[in-house]
């Protein structure tokens, strides 16, 4: 094996923004706040919503559940099916399994959402590994998520391990867990935002991302 590469999937592998914004609006209106600019919502993409729901709204205890609540009962319905898949992606992931990486994914959203994203989309296939979050907010770190990965795959090689997500979250993620960071700029995250939490490198694309991967292990 040449190493194993971990993917965030919301910023990295789809732009999830439509769904996730329009589901969380919902959970927000719930309790009269209104959000006017739309890209005031890129912030909570990426963090769990038990997370984004405290830290930048404000909510507690059981109006935090039930935000959470009212997101999930639309995002199951209908948010979950409004992504795009970043140009380039598909061709990424079968060009890093034909060259004998270990694929896993990594993503603070629910276990149950991702892996129906993941078959509907048709990417499930390349994944040997899929790991996140519980339903109840558990297992949505990035540390914890990382270390599960590693656990799950049995590759032991941190030196031939990668996180590669679009926010800060995954990089830190990746420097906790002594595994490599690839930031992804064409997500939701800035270069800035990715090089103050630590990313060794920076990819503009998928494409991007499979040169610098080939290139380390030669």
């Amino acid at each position: 094996m040449k190493g194993c590469v971990m993917f965030d999937l919301d910023g990295t592998l789809f732009d999830s923004s439509e769904g996730i914004k329009m589901c969380y609006r919902k959970g927000l209106e719930h309790f009269g706040i209104v959000v006017e600019n739309d890209s005031e919502l890129d912030k909570v993409i990426g963090p769990s919503l038990y997370d984004s729901y405290h830290r930048f709204f404000g909510l507690n205890g059981d109006d935090i559940l039930e935000a959470v609540r009212i997101y999930r009962d639309l995002y199951s319905s209908d948010g979950i099916y409004k992504i795009r898949m970043y140009e380039g992606v598909e061709h990424m992931l079968d060009s890093l399994k034909k060259n004998g990486f270990i694929l896993c994914l990594a993503t603070s959203k629910p276990y149950v959402m991702a892996h129906r994203i993941l078959e509907f989309t048709g990417l499930l296939k390349y994944f040997d590994v899929v790991c996140g979050a519980n339903l109840d907010g558990s297992m949505s770190d990035k540390v914890e998520l990382i270390t599960e990965c590693l656990k799950q795959s049995g590759f032991t090689d941190k030196k031939r391990t990668y996180m590669v997500g679009d926010r800060s979250y995954d990089m830190v993620g990746a420097a906790k867990t002594g595994v490599h960071s690839i930031g992804v700029t064409y997500g939701f995250g800035t270069r800035i935002e990715l090089v103050n939490a630590g990313a060794e490198f920076t990819a503009y694309d998928p494409g991007n991302v499979v040169r610098i991967l080939m290139e380390q292990a030669r």
